[in-house]
């Protein structure tokens, strides 16, 4: 009866994954994940089966395509760097298993709930170099909003609450815009998690966004998906 349920469950994923994720992207899925797709159908199910068949269908899709999205960002990362071809497999399967890792903690449904609720703002003068990511928790549920510079930034955190904020650390013309953002919004009273996500960070960017309060300094999606996460749910047991 378990066996029958189980298998009901993935074929049905893989007909979602067909019909709601374009072929090429399951493809690249499947190939990306591997052996680890197995554990990562289970480990959704063990949460979603209790929902019945409709919470059942939409969180799989929910969970699958953010999996997706988060191996997309880190796949593109990678590519984008300079990196020679040792270890590559290697590389590919921890990463995978970070992903299941934080694809597990929303899968419990009282923390995929509360992210429905949650409202963040994305600032960056290249937005379009973090569409995997900013993808990865908008089909989850989250708000994002979105601005290219200080001064927008600031006046949308005035005009509207938000959950969370994630900045990118230069923006011409001011090569600290991220911390510039992080003070001006401590000064004006605003203390949400903020969190720096930038293609290159140095050991003194660190340094200096833990001295100002930052949640986060990272250039790796997965890293900076499980810290918005934390931010934005708590850490819970």
């Amino acid at each position: 009866m378990k066996f029958d349920i189980i298998k009901e469950v993935f074929n049905g994923i893989i007909s979602l994954i067909e019909a709601v994720i374009w072929p090429a992207f399951a493809v690249f899925f499947v190939v990306y994940f591997g052996d680890s797709l197995k554990k990562l159908i289970n480990t959704i199910s063990q949460f979603t089966l209790k929902a019945g068949p409709a919470g059942v269908e939409a969180s799989l899709t929910r969970q699958l395509e953010s999996a997706a999205m988060l191996g997309a960002a880190s796949e593109h990362k990678k590519s984008s760097q300079e990196s020679s071809n040792n270890g590559k497999n290697a590389d590919t399967n921890q990463e995978s298993r970070k992903i299941i890792q934080a694809i597990e903690r929303v899968s419990d449904p009282k923390i995929s709930e509360e992210l429905l609720t949650k409202k963040v703002l994305w600032v960056d003068d290249c937005l379009e170099e973090n569409t995997y990511e900013q993808k990865a928790l908008e089909v989850l549920g989250v708000q994002c909003s979105f601005s290219r510079n200080t001064e927008d930034a600031i006046a949308k955190i005035k005009a509207s609450p938000y959950h969370a904020v994630i900045s990118d650390i230069e923006r011409p013309p001011d090569d600290r815009a991220g911390y510039t953002l992080l003070e001006e919004m401590r000064r004006s009273g605003y203390y949400m998690p903020y969190i720096l996500y930038d293609r290159s960070i140095l050991p003194e960017h660190k340094r200096e966004a833990q001295r100002l309060g930052a949640n986060g300094c990272t250039t790796q999606p997965t890293e900076l998906f499980e810290t918005i996460i934390s931010a934005l749910v708590g850490v819970r047991n």
